[in-house]
């Protein structure tokens, strides 16, 4: 019975109200005071289940090596859950919503999309799984994702779960494109292809059409350069056809595992070496392998004072310090091209002045 006057409480309120938009958490506080002390009570826990699904999403997804732009989650605000009430008549909101907890994985590509729902498959116990892009037919308004309801699965066990494995969560699964769409549907408010003017409607159509192209053309990139990528490391079984490859970022990171495979290629500052070896017109990787074995005398001198004068380091300089150096021993502009801080010029350059005094 409580539960019968609770939804009729509730359904009074904004059925009395003169806009629907002006029904706030105060209007529920004196209608029906006590759905929002229960949802209040239970926040906590969706707060909580939350922070574990996000928790095994990240931890799963990067043991995968899966690229993402975001994932994250929040449990729904009073403010939300007040206007959720709104939109919809619930006989009891607190168990039919299922988007107290939610939980946003977005990917950088679509083809990983499938990869991350077999996660949450083999993570969670899946109550509904929906593909929104599925339910579009082409000429209909719209650009998906995938959603799923899930609570914490068999492997989530221990103290800790025990209180949230009866709570569920959403989980959508979405690609930056797909995302933007989303944000951009969000603030023109059509929730409906019945809502938009019918002016707007084709364009509408239209830029949805467009931006699933965009994914499409960004997973054949990705596939490109993956294909680019093999080309490289097969082409270093025979040393002059892989030293014949242009000099471009993908080349250089695979140069410093080539030539040495004994460290780290420092990813982090790759960048600032292949900008400046640009900037000095080297073209091909032969032409940083000249450098290289031109210079591998000074090199080791410089560098070996330099883990001298920087004992907390605790481990060998990356490989593309090895670039770096090579390419301010031997270029007049080498010097200038590197942003190097004062110890390393100081270095580098009492031993240019050793090698022109002997």
């Amino acid at each position: 019975m409580k539960k019968i006057e609770s939804s009729k409480s509730i359904e009074n309120t904004i059925r009395t109200a003169k806009n629907k938009s002006e029904i706030s958490a105060e209007d529920l506080w004196k209608s029906d005071p006590e759905i929002i002390r229960q949802f209040l009570d239970v926040r906590h826990e969706y707060e909580q289940l939350c922070a574990e699904v996000e928790y095994i999403l990240k931890k799963k997804i990067s043991h995968q090596k899966i690229e993402t732009s975001f994932i994250g989650s929040r449990a729904k605000t009073l403010n939300s859950f007040v206007e959720k009430l709104q939109r919809k008549s619930y006989g009891n909101p607190l168990k039919e919503l299922t988007d107290l907890a939610g939980a946003r994985v977005v990917c950088l590509y679509s083809g990983d999309l499938a990869a991350v729902a077999d996660i949450i498959r083999t993570e969670f116990t899946i109550i509904e799984e929906i593909n929104k892009l599925a339910e579009f037919d082409p000429n209909q308004f719209g650009y998906g994702a995938m959603h799923f309801i899930v609570k914490l699965g068999k492997t989530s066990s221990g103290a800790r779960y025990d209180d949230l494995r009866n709570y569920a969560c959403e989980i959508q699964v979405r690609t930056v494109v797909q995302d933007a769409w989303a944000i951009i549907q969000h603030h023109m408010a059509y929730k409906k292809e019945s809502q938009i003017p019918s002016q707007l409607h084709r364009k509408l159509n239209s830029l949805a059409g467009l931006f699933e192209t965009v994914d499409d053309q960004f997973n054949a990139i990705r596939s490109q350069r993956d294909t680019y990528l093999s080309s490289i490391r097969e082409s270093a079984n025979v040393q002059k056809d892989f030293l014949e490859n242009e000099l471009n970022y993908d080349s250089l990171i695979e140069y410093l595992k080539w030539a040495f495979s004994d460290r780290d290629s420092g990813e982090a500052g790759v960048e600032i070496v292949l900008d400046a070896l640009k900037q000095l017109n080297y073209k091909t990787l032969r032409d940083v392998n000249d450098a290289v074995e031109a210079t591998k005398e000074g090199r080791e001198n410089i560098l070996t004072e330099m883990m001298r004068l920087l004992p907390d380091r605790g481990r060998p300089m990356d490989s593309n310090f090895e670039v770096a150096v090579a390419i301010s021993l031997t270029d007049e502009q080498g010097m200038s091209a590197i942003p190097w801080g004062p110890t390393w010029i100081d270095v580098i350059n009492r031993y240019k002045t050793h090698k022109t005094a002997e």
